[in-house]
């Protein structure tokens, strides 16, 4: 085993034989197990996504350090097929259920194209709500199949704002600087008020309204101009907007 992940997924793996046997045993309790088990699952998935971004053969590296032999009882857990080192997932090669969960993908950027951009766990939400014929689809699985989708050109993909907050492009965005600072001003809460750009940026009412408007009409904002609200510019695709009181739904 030449690399770190290497040694991390042969880690894993063993760990989860393990603790299999440990359970068989009695020795684990079912809570216990089915917690332990299912996060070192979702572990040796990404573990597997990530090695194969690397161009490395899964097959070869099981074949090599005798995995099949050493820990039956995870790659039955685990479902992997001997001969293509791949996952199964009701009865889905892995290349397959990652693009059954890309279609759910494509149907969930198609219904929110309008708004330019979505929140990442918004869009992990929305994707698995399409999938309930498929148990168990984690976070990780949705984020390699957003990855995916955007190898393939049919998205932009994932990207980061200032201060950390990830959103998934779902359509080409050639945003201006100005206009990627009020995107990355509102995105922790999902809208901003004039004041607030006039304020943080620096800007003057004037060019503080233009950008705003700006991203109202490249459909990326809704104004909402009230007294109350002293001129909020909320992003759907940011935030989801709770219309009952005004608020952000949390």
């Amino acid at each position: 085993m030449q690399s770190r992940l290497q040694t991390e997924f042969y880690a894993s793996l063993a760990t989860l034989d393990q603790l299999r046997k440990m359970y068989d045993m009695g020795v684990v309790d079912i809570r216990s197990f089915q917690r332990e088990s299912e996060a070192l699952v979702m572990e040796l998935k990404s573990s597997i996504a990530e090695l194969r971004r690397t161009g490395m053969s899964i097959t070869a590296f099981l074949d090599t350090e005798r995995v099949y032999e050493r820990f039956p009882d995870a790659i039955r857990m685990l479902n992997m097929d001997r001969r293509q080192g791949v996952l199964f997932h009701h009865g889905l090669t892995q290349d397959e259920y990652y693009d059954f969960i890309g279609l759910a993908i494509l149907d969930v950027a198609t219904a929110n194209a309008s708004k330019g951009l979505m929140g990442l766990a918004d869009l992990i939400v929305e994707v698995v709500k399409r999938l309930p014929e498929i148990k168990g689809v984690s976070y990780s699985d949705v984020i390699e199949a957003v990855n995916r989708v955007s190898d393939h050109g049919l998205i932009p993909g994932i990207r980061v704002l200032k201060g950390g907050v990830k959103v998934v492009e779902l359509r080409p965005l050639e945003l201006r600087e100005d206009q990627s600072d009020v995107v990355n001003l509102a995105a922790s809460k999902g809208y901003v008020s004039v004041e607030e750009v006039m304020i943080k940026l620096k800007w003057s009412e004037d060019h503080a309204r233009r950008v705003l408007s700006s991203l109202v009409d490249a459909g990326m904002a809704v104004a909402d101009i009230k007294f109350s609200t002293g001129g909020r510019y909320y992003f759907p695709g940011l935030r989801a907007r709770d219309s009952q009181d005004g608020h952000i739904a949390k």
